[in-house]
């Protein structure tokens, strides 16, 4: 049983990676990540729990230093930090601002 993919046949879409400081998103699902290897579900696993879940609304809210690790995000009023890696699985489409 692979819980780590919502819809694993979504097409080509936006990632929260891909996003620009003060992007306003909706989650569509997670996808794999081949980085995190056999801990990829694990991973997924953590990312709902924390209500990375389609349909949440996310705020983009910054990037570390020099626009790297982590990025800064907020879903459900609570603030997270995200690795970029973490942030690759999150497939998203835009709520308010096409400018992404």
């Amino acid at each position: 049983m692979n819980t780590a993919v919502f819809a694993n046949t979504l097409p080509a879409t936006l990632r929260l990676d891909q996003c620009r400081k003060g992007a306003t998103v909706r989650v569509t699902g997670l996808i794999e990540q081949p980085l995190f290897g056999t801990q990829d579900e694990r991973v997924s696993l953590r990312l709902k729990e924390l209500g990375f879940l389609p349909g949440a609304p996310l705020k983009v809210i910054g990037f570390g230093l020099l626009g790297s690790d982590p990025l800064a995000v907020q879903v459900n009023g609570t603030k997270f930090a995200l690795r970029r890696a973490e942030a690759a699985k999150i497939c998203v489409e835009p709520i308010d601002n096409p400018s992404l």
